[in-house]
C-alpha cells in the first residue's frame, strides 16, 4: 500500500492545471473543429429553424429566440468561406459577446456535435497567417483530435454588427 500524503497528491494535481491551462470547449462543426474558452458559451441547445434575415450575407441565417432574446444565427464556415450552403447542423452553441453590445449580447453558431471539455496548454496555440477571406480565424492549433480554429469573436462581433 502506498504512503502518498493528500498535500502530495494536490501539488501533483495542480501541475496538471498550471497558470498556462485554458478550460476550453472543443466545438464539432460540419467541416472544421473550433476550440473557444468555455466561458464563452453560455448554452448549446437543439437546432431550431431560424427566422430569415432580409439582405444579409450568406452566413447570416437569420435569428433565433434564446430566453425571450433575438440572437442572430451564423455559420461560422460560410463566414470563413470553407462550407456550402447545405446545413446538416443538429445544435445551436449561443455564445456570449466580448465588447458589451446591448444590441448584440449574443451570437448563435450552428455546431454538428456536442462540445468537449479540454484543457489546452496557452504555450501550444500557433498563430495562423490571416487573409482577406480568414480575417475571423484567430488561430489554430493542433491537438491529438487533428488541427482546430480559434475564432476570432471580435471580428466576427464587428462583421455581425455591420450586417445588421
Amino acid at each position: 500500500m502506498s504512503n502518498i500524503s493528500t498535500t502530495e497528491t494536490r501539488k501533483n494535481l495542480s501541475s496538471v492545471h498550471s497558470k498556462d491551462t485554458l478550460h476550453c470547449l472543443l466545438i464539432p462543426l460540419q467541416e472544421i473543429k473550433i476550440l473557444l474558452p468555455n466561458t464563452a458559451v453560455a448554452e448549446v441547445v437543439s437546432y431550431v429553424l431560424p427566422e430569415p434575415a432580409e439582405n444579409a450575407p450568406d452566413w447570416l441565417l437569420g435569428t433565433i429566440v434564446w430566453r425571450d432574446e433575438k440572437v442572430p444565427l451564423i455559420s461560422f464556415e460560410l463566414a470563413c468561406g470553407i462550407a456550402n450552403q447545405e446545413n446538416s447542423a443538429r445544435r445551436i452553441a449561443v455564445l456570449n459577446t466580448l465588447n458589451g453590445n446591448s444590441r448584440l449580447p449574443y451570437i448563435a453558431l450552428l455546431v454538428d456535435g456536442i462540445p468537449q471539455l479540454r484543457l489546452i496548454q496557452e504555450s501550444s496555440i500557433v498563430v495562423t497567417e490571416k487573409d482577406g477571406e480568414t480575417d475571423v480565424i484567430a488561430a489554430s492549433i493542433e491537438l491529438p483530435d487533428g488541427e482546430v480554429v480559434i475564432p476570432d469573436l471580435d471580428r466576427l462581433e464587428q462583421q455581425l454588427a455591420e450586417s445588421i
